[in-house]
């Protein structure tokens, strides 16, 4: 490795056996991302029975009410909006699983980590890099549908507020499907802590490589291919999935 890379800024301690351990955020990414789609898939199911439950009530009540309104457009929001974002979650957990396969397969083609080897080392500096990348995107948008459907929640709480202790097939409905978002935000949370513990571990790894360790650059290499399995699990999750949203006609 060259002095100006020795010399570049990075971690000032040597790295513990844990550092860029993402094989824990790829079982915790796979666990999230199947119980944020079955969760969802439930929330889906009451926000079309709401919906139902409403279109008759306005029926016997051509006027209808400021809570039926509320309710409905409360439900058709999350319609438009958070099942597309739960679908381009489990896409994008498929797709960075097929990019770190990617990595794992050029590790392996290249066989050693010879030191002093510029080329190995520039381009295991570009994988990691592009997997950071790809893991801070994807915090983007998960973090993104976490903050959704937390406005969400904060809409329908106070829309049962409103209805008081009045009860009705609509009222019940609509108190069902708010314990649904707010299981469904408790899962977006975990994963996008998921993809913070992962988007932080390669940032680390990112950091040391620019240290030019050769040491930790072999380690790494290695770290990476070892991590694959724990990965290919998780696409496999992810990919059934998507198959799964696909044949229910998910939107």
């Amino acid at each position: 490795m060259s002095d100006v890379r020795a010399d570049d800024g990075g971690p000032t301690s040597a790295p513990s056996p844990t550092t860029a351990d993402t094989s824990y955020a790829a079982g915790a990414l796979g666990t999230g991302v199947e119980v944020l789609f079955t969760t969802s898939e439930r929330a889906l199911q009451w926000a079309w029975r709401v919906l139902q439950l409403a279109r008759g009530v306005v029926e016997l009540t051509p006027r209808g009410d400021t809570f039926i309104r509320e309710a409905r457009a409360s439900v058709v929001d999350f319609l438009d909006h958070i099942p597309p974002h739960v679908r381009r979650s489990v896409e994008e957990v498929h797709v960075f699983c097929n990019l770190w396969q990617a990595v794992g397969v050029r590790l392996r083609r290249r066989g050693g980590f010879p030191s002093g080897d510029d080329a190995a080392w520039r381009q295991l500096s570009e994988d990691v890099e592009l997997l950071l990348r790809a893991a801070q995107a994807r915090l983007g948008t998960a973090a993104a549908l976490e903050q959704g459907l937390l406005k969400d929640l904060g809409r329908l709480r106070e829309l049962a507020l409103s209805c008081g202790d009045s009860a009705n097939e609509v009222t019940v409905g609509m108190e069902v499907f708010t314990r649904c978002i707010a299981e469904l935000m408790a899962v977006a949370s975990a994963v996008r802590r998921a993809w913070e513990a992962a988007a932080h571990e390669l940032e680390e790894s990112a950091a040391w490589l620019r240290a030019g360790d050769p040491a930790f650059s072999a380690w790494l290499a290695e770290h990476l291919v070892a991590a694959e399995p724990a990965w290919e699990r998780t696409q496999k999750i992810a990919r059934w999935l998507r198959d799964v949203g696909a044949f229910a006609g998910q939107p």
